[in-house]
């Protein structure tokens, strides 16, 4: 979508709501963040409803499982 023009962004705008999430006092632990613009396709961070798919605990442990063989790296060593 972003190739046609539908999404505008650049990856250091992209990656704003995880920043936000990481950095930011008023954010709440446990909670989802992302763009806050109709369609949350851009605009600033902002707190976004929950994927019924993380919603789930066992769903969501999957998808941080995953997320971390994508990127070669266990998240909970960095702490």
């Amino acid at each position: 979508m972003s190739a046609r023009g539908l999404i505008v962004g650049t990856p250091e705008s992209a990656a704003l709501p995880a920043l936000y999430a990481a950095t930011s006092p008023d954010a709440v632990p446990g909670e989802l963040y992302g763009p806050s613009s109709p369609g949350h396709l851009g605009g600033a961070p902002g707190h976004q409803r929950m994927y019924s798919r993380l919603a789930d605990d066992d769903a969501a442990r999957r998808v941080w499982t995953i997320s971390e063989q994508l990127i070669g790296r266990s998240v909970t060593s960095l702490r």
